[in-house]
């Protein structure tokens, strides 16, 4: 695989890139809903947990489908288990992020419930740009040399 296969052209990128963000996007507000809706039901934390699963699935679903495009069936368990490194990666900064800005830096300037979203906010950001490089480059890499 050359290199000048793994480069898009610009508009090419452009739109790849743009697809991911909707689909990080997506997945943000997926997890936030569910952190929020959980946050009055169970601790802050657990919460957090429960967002990011379902944030996976709709990152997985629309990432290889939608920001991607990778349409083969054959190298979905590949691509899964990449796709896994690749989250736990991001899931992990994102962990640390959202639970020192939403319990220790936010809660001097917000509300404890607001700084958490703020917390949350903060970590999914960190976490959409880690994955887009880890996922273009590795999860999907294959889809991109087409």
């Amino acid at each position: 695989m050359s290199a000048q296969n793994l480069t898009p052209s610009a508009p090419t990128a452009l739109y790849e890139f743009g697809r991911f963000i909707l689909t990080g996007v997506t997945a943000t507000i997926g997890n936030m809903s569910v952190v929020y809706g959980l946050g009055y039901l169970i601790e802050y934390r657990l919460a957090l947990i429960a967002g990011l699963i379902v944030g996976f699935v709709i990152s997985f679903a629309m990432g290889k489908l939608f920001a991607f495009k990778s349409s083969s069936v054959s190298s979905t368990p590949r691509e899964f288990g990449r796709f896994i490194l690749v989250y736990t990666f991001g899931a992990t900064l994102y962990w640390f992020a959202a639970s020192f800005v939403g319990l220790h830096v936010a809660t001097r300037f917000f509300s404890p419930r607001l700084a958490e979203i703020v917390g949350v906010l903060t970590g999914a950001s960190l976490m959409v740009i880690t994955s887009y490089f880890g996922h273009r480059w590795f999860t999907f890499a294959h889809a991109n040399s087409r």
